[in-house]
């Protein structure tokens, strides 16, 4: 993004904020109290600098999940609730098809370090942290496992919950690592490997459900809104 563009984004985004500060205030001039927003007004979208996250449209960011600064996001991805994704010292790139599920953290803690790299197809599991790392195509991170700066995870590879996997590791496609630090436990099993296959389908299909469900919620909060407006004209 240019410094043109970057300005204009600024200004837009310091207009629409005053005109909900505005409107806020009138409505609270008028006596109209009857209507609260109960959604945060979270950003899950934030740039840092001049560098804007990519975001495919067919992707879902929870309304809590934050994305930041130098990230690309590719198609039918999910970002669930309370995950950061941080591209602000390093740029974060997420393939299609992949689910960062709730809680996760993504991104690099120092500037000097790598990018942090997350192909498709891949299950990010609940409070895992990614820094600075590889993760190929078609893999399961399970919850609470912590990959270090510069690990790589093969194509077809599963990291179990809790483990560490150190610094400049490679877990090789088709293996089981777990402990801290990491080490080989097994091949993957035949059905553990369907596991793969199946679950970001699956995380696919939930996304879309909580996008019309929030969508719903939206609408219904709106109509309370423009109901309260007319009440106080009245």
């Amino acid at each position: 993004m240019n410094l043109l563009q970057a300005a204009r984004y600024r200004l837009g985004f310091a207009l629409r904020e005053t005109g909900q500060a505005v409107e806020r205030l009138g409505a609270t001039l008028q006596g109209i109290n009857s209507f609260q927003e109960q959604i945060p007004q979270l950003r899950p979208v934030l740039n840092a600098g001049l560098k804007l996250p990519e975001v495919a449209s067919t992707s879902w960011i929870a309304p809590s999940a934050q994305v930041v600064g130098e990230v690309k996001v590719g198609d039918h991805c999910s970002i669930w609730y309370n995950c950061t994704v941080r591209g602000d010292a390093q740029p974060v790139s997420i393939g299609h098809s992949t689910n960062l599920q709730d809680g996760v953290s993504v991104g690099s803690l120092r500037s000097d370090g790598a990018g942090t790299r997350i192909g498709s197809f891949v299950s990010v599991g609940h409070n895992a942290v990614l820094q600075s790392c590889t993760v190929e195509d078609r893999v399961l991170i399970g919850m609470n496992a912590v990959l270090q700066d510069g690990s790589r995870v093969e194509s077809g590879a599963m990291v179990a919950a809790g483990a560490v996997v150190p610094a400049g590791a490679v877990v090789p496609a088709g293996e089981l690592w777990g402990g801290n630090p990491a080490r080989r436990l097994r091949d993957l099993k035949p059905e553990e490997a369907d596991y793969l296959q199946d679950l970001p389908a699956r995380y696919k299909e939930l996304a879309g459900q909580h996008r019309d469900a929030l969508a719903l919620v939206r609408a219904r909060m709106d109509r309370l809104a423009g109901g309260a407006l007319d009440g106080g004209d009245a």
